[in-house]
């Protein structure tokens, strides 16, 4: 099955995927940059698997987020056609770990040209694109959800890593107290982290630049 996609800007607060769909939408227009979104996301594996892409091509035809042509090509437009384009040219991919004392999971920030979009994982291997706030910055985007996880929950931590840096750096973030953030940062060759304490908002922003290589 060969699949194209027409590209439409909107996106609406935020719209799930099922596992086969976002195998589906990560295959329509395949490239390096579509497999590295589908290794963020977890379903890089299926890429190559004709039956995972059909299923979840007929899963988006059923809801009216793709459309069969009479060519036998499958076509998507609007917020679904912006998820399929970011995934196949994303330049940046921030996995941002909400670390608390049960778990954790990492919420994916992808970006691209104009389009910005947060996935968060959810139950039964879903996926859940939303849009960027339009008037703050991708760093800003990612601070507020480390700020609101560590909010949420007070004694959890959060990492944030850049996931195309070869130097495999990640900042780590947890409460400091007194309004304040602990924080440190490593590289993979690094067996211990050297902590912060009393980073304000304005500095760890910065430190959130420096990993994103902005």
């Amino acid at each position: 099955m060969t699949e194209t996609t027409t590209e439409a800007p909107s996106m609406p607060d935020a719209i799930g995927y099922g596992f086969a769909e976002m195998v589906t939408l990560a295959s329509l227009q395949g490239g390096d940059a579509a497999v590295l979104s589908a290794e963020a996301l977890r379903v890089d594996g299926y890429l190559n698997n004709t039956d995972m892409v059909s299923a979840g091509a007929s899963s988006l035809v059923a809801r009216g987020l793709a459309k069969a042509e009479s060519d036998g090509l499958l076509s998507v437009s609007g917020p679904t056609a912006a998820v399929a384009a970011l995934l196949s040219s994303a330049s940046r991919r921030m996995e941002i770990s909400l670390l608390t004392a049960e778990g954790g999971d990492s919420v994916i920030g992808m970006e691209g040209g104009d389009i910005n979009l947060l996935f968060q994982p959810r139950a039964y291997f879903t996926w859940w694109a939303m849009a960027q706030r339009p008037d703050v910055t991708a760093a800003e985007a990612n601070f507020m959800v480390i700020k609101q996880h560590l909010r949420d929950n007070p004694q959890g931590g959060a990492t944030l890593r850049r996931r195309e840096d070869p130097k495999g750096q990640t900042l780590y973030v947890k409460n400091g107290g007194d309004q304040s953030w602990t924080i440190g940062i490593s590289t993979p060759r690094q067996t211990d982290v050297t902590e912060t304490s009393g980073v304000d908002d304005t500095a760890l922003l910065g430190h959130i630049r420096t990993i994103r290589q902005d």
